[in-house]
């Protein structure tokens, strides 16, 4: 293998939330309490507009104006 183009790995000491200690190898420590939440944002507005457009496909939005109307 070639020197230098792997990431090195640490050995990493954890406790589990059942009281547990853990050691494992991981080559990246990631800081505690910083979370990512970029791709669920845009997964929920997706999956928003999935469901808007399954309503105007079926007519489900027609059916309710009509029932606001009465």
């Amino acid at each position: 293998m070639k020197k230098g183009i792997h990431p090195q790995m640490q050995w990493i000491s954890y406790v589990t939330q059942s009281g547990r200690l853990m050691h494992v190898m991981m080559t990246k420590i990631h800081q505690a309490g910083k979370v990512y939440h970029f791709r669920a944002r845009k997964q929920m507005a997706e999956s928003i507009g999935q469901v808007a457009k399954f309503k105007r496909r079926y007519g489900q939005v027609e059916e309710e104006k009509e029932n606001e109307a009465k």
